[in-house]
């Protein structure tokens, strides 16, 4: 049984992409596209002060708000459309859970967290390779 702890030591980033909520949508996409990830996380404040942590954004959530409401919603907040749930595991959780807790919630990335500090974002890519 793998933990999340190995998962964070085989991040291909050691940086912790984020976005202000009061962004653009277009702004996330563009942090998206360039660092080839699938989700941000949203701050209000200062971004390293896990206190502000407010939310998380993903492709999904880009691609069914400009489906619905066409490119001109681009220009919208982030927090117009974040998830403000944020489902979370430890470093201590094994893989099995945190993939059990993706598919319950039907989400695809969760944060790390261990005392109130956040450590980095695990997706269901990387537990699938985990496996390979």
């Amino acid at each position: 049984m793998s933990l999340i702890s190995e998962l964070l030591l085989n991040q291909r980033y050691w940086e912790i992409f984020s976005i202000s909520e009061n962004s653009s949508i277009e702004d996330a996409c563009k942090i998206l596209y360039k660092n080839k990830i699938g989700a941000l996380l949203v701050y209000c404040g200062k971004s390293d002060d896990p206190n502000n942590l407010v939310g998380i954004i993903t492709e999904r959530d880009v691609i069914e708000d400009i489906s619905t409401k066409g490119a001109a919603h681009l220009q919208s907040q982030i927090k117009d459309i974040m998830s403000s749930k944020i489902i979370k595991v430890s470093p201590e959780n094994s893989t099995d859970e945190a993939m059990d807790l993706m598919i319950d919630n039907q989400i695809r990335h969760l944060a790390v967290m261990e005392n109130d500090k956040l450590l980095g974002v695990v997706s269901m890519r990387d537990i699938v390779k985990k496996f390979n």
